[in-house]
């Protein structure tokens, strides 16, 4: 897309550096999303921190950091579909805030994006320093963002930078990671779901339970085996 057709008085940038790279991902709450470019931001780091219990693991934020960069796709989405990015980034919730952020891209110079950066911010720490283990993304959201940049061709440092994140082991999420594998390239299937199966409501009293006698076990008589005499 050149830079003279990514502006439009009805529509704005989105810069996500998380899940939301995946194409999939994002049409699946704003499906009017076009891809704009791929781009960087520069003195931010990207980090994990507030434990998601969906995912198993923390979500992802931008930290300042000087010296540091961040890549991720530009979305170009229609005004009237705020309302649903901010409800899923939880801005209502106070979980996340929006923060404008310049973007350099490849082709279309330097963009003004609105990106997602969580309220609190995680402690400093070195580049050498071990993440700790509450500040590591699940393998299943970790496997999410991969696939985002290798579908948008981020650079091979970036993605390799990716691969040798270390994740907490934990595979929330995983049926998600599943279904966005397989409909992501193919179609979803025709058929038809059968409707509810209508249940009586489980009434579980506790006081029934301990007037009730507890039941008589009658051991079963023992065989005696064919060909043995006692």
């Amino acid at each position: 897309m050149m830079e003279n057709e990514v502006f439009h008085a009805d529509k704005f940038l989105y810069f996500s550096y998380s899940a939301n790279m995946l194409t999939f991902r994002v049409k699946m709450f704003n499906p009017a999303a076009e891809f704009v470019s791929i781009g960087r931001v520069d003195n931010y780091r990207l980090d994990f921190f507030k434990y998601n219990s969906f995912w198993g693991g923390p979500s992802p934020t931008l930290v300042p950091t000087a010296n540091a960069q961040t890549w991720g796709v530009i979305w170009r989405l229609h005004r009237g579909d705020l309302i649903s990015l901010d409800d899923h980034k939880g801005v209502d919730n106070k979980m996340y805030f929006v923060k404008y952020v310049d973007v350099l891209t490849p082709y279309c110079g330097t963009l003004r994006c609105r990106a997602y950066i969580q309220r609190e911010f995680p402690l400093p720490r070195g580049n050498r320093e071990a993440i700790p283990v509450e500040r590591r993304p699940s393998w299943a959201y970790k496997q999410i963002m991969l696939m985002g940049a290798l579908e948008h061709g981020l650079p091979k440092h970036y993605i390799r930078f990716l691969r040798h994140l270390r994740d907490n082991g934990e595979e929330g999420g995983i049926r998600t990671l599943c279904l966005l594998m397989r409909y992501a390239k193919n179609m979803p299937c025709e058929c038809r779901v059968p409707g509810k199966i209508l249940r009586k409501p489980l009434t579980l009293t506790l006081r029934k339970i301990k007037e009730e006698p507890p039941p008589i076990v009658v051991p079963k008589p023992v065989k005696k085996p064919k060909g043995i005499k006692f």
